[in-house]
This record gives C-alpha cells, structure tokens and sequence, in this order.
C-alpha cells in the first residue's frame, strides 16, 4: 500500500504553497497550519509539532517547507514511529532570521512583506509569482508573520538530530536567500550520507519556481524509498 504524504508550508503561508504539487501520485494532505498567537514563540515549533502529528496515521511521509521543516523535524523527534520518511525543503536545523526584518515587520509591516516576498524567490524572478507570493503574505498578516519567524528565529535541533535515524532527504533551491547553502550544510554534520537535490534557478520557494523538476525529485525520492535503490 502507498505511503501517504503529508505536506507542511512555511511561515507567512499556507497550503497555496504546494499548489503545483496537487497532481503528484501519492495519497497526500496539504495541510494549513493553525495560528496560535497564544503559545510563546519559544514553544510555537513544539506546539506545531504536536497538531501535525494529531493528523498523521502511522507511516507517514513528512514534507517541511523552511519553518514547516524544523515542525518536520521536531515531529520526527517527538513520535519517530509515525514518520517513514523526512523531505526537508529550504530549511535547515537552525532558521536565523535578520533582527532587521523581525524589527521592520512592527516598524514598516508592508515594506518588511515586500522584502520577504521578493527575497523567497531567486534574483531573478517571474513577476507574476512575487505578486502572488505578496498577496498571500498580506492575507496572512504581518503579525502572525513576525510570531512565527520569531519562532524560527529560536529554533534550533543540532543536538537533538542525531537521535533521529529515518530517512531523510534535503531539497533545497541553489540561489535561497531565505535559507542559504550554509545552513541546510549543517545536516551534513548531523547525517553526513544524506541525499542533497539542489535546484537551479529558484530560491527558497523551490517549489513554486521549479515545480517540474522539484516534482520530479519528490517522484524520484518516493521511487528510492519503494525499491531501496540510490538516487
């Protein structure tokens, strides 16, 4: 019996942020996280966690985008029985955000969304995905963005990885701004054997820049996972 897969998007977003990925052949859930103003940035990931774990029927594949990869990645730590498999996209074990954006999302919230929806995408960029990555930044709010880039901002499991001993996968753009190169490299301390697919000609939203080839990995990694052999 396939696997199912279950998708988690990143901060300032939604489930629109898989929408190129809804033809894939698996049993698949896009899921919206919810917000939670309440819970303390220092907690938000873990709370995040728990909720997306609530939905999971055991065996599930796990994919995380950016901040939906470190509830990803604290998901696979809390209740490893329930993930088969981690597909980490455009993250990393710790998520630093500029103190400067953070300060400019109370100070100048709409100037502060239009860095962030310029600087998820590659230096050069269709225009028409910008514009749609603003709109859905601005139907989310600048305040819950700042909540949970707060809490990325505290994230950090380098030392609860090695714990962890499933599969695991890196897709990551090859010009991310947001995530760069040398972030999600410090899982090759963790897991040195790790299969890294990095995508040309797109940046942190790898996924809605380069949907055919970041596609074609996910079919490619879901292929090694049922035959075992090397991609």
């Amino acid at each position: 019996m396939p696997l199912p897969w279950f998708f988690i998007h990143g901060a300032g977003s939604t489930s629109r942020s898989w929408s190129r990925q809804h033809r894939l052949p698996f049993s698949s859930r896009f899921c919206d996280l919810p917000a939670r103003p309440q819970v303390l940035p220092s907690h938000l990931i873990t709370s995040l966690a728990q909720w997306c774990l609530a939905q999971l029927t055991e065996g599930t594949v796990v994919v995380g985008h950016s901040m939906g990869g470190a509830i990803a990645q604290t998901m696979a730590l809390l209740q490893p029985q329930a993930i088969s498999a981690l597909v980490l996209v455009g993250t990393g074990p710790r998520l630093p955000v500029n103190p400067d954006l953070l300060n400019r999302l109370v100070t100048d919230p709409d100037r502060a969304l239009e860095n962030i929806a310029r600087w998820s995408l590659a230096r050069q960029f269709d225009p028409h995905l910008y514009e749609m990555n603003l709109r859905l930044l601005q139907e989310v709010s600048a305040d819950r963005i700042l909540h949970e880039l707060t809490a990325c901002s505290l994230f950090d499991s380098r030392a609860q990885l090695p714990q962890y001993h499933g599969p695991v996968f890196l897709i990551r753009g090859q010009d991310d701004r947001m995530t760069p190169e040398a972030l999600s490299n410090e899982f090759l301390t963790i897991w040195p054997d790790m299969p890294v697919h990095t995508i040309a000609n797109s940046g942190h939203l790898v996924m809605l820049e380069q949907p055919q080839l970041f596609n074609e990995t996910l079919l490619a990694i879901a292929d090694h996972m049922a035959s075992g052999k090397n991609i």
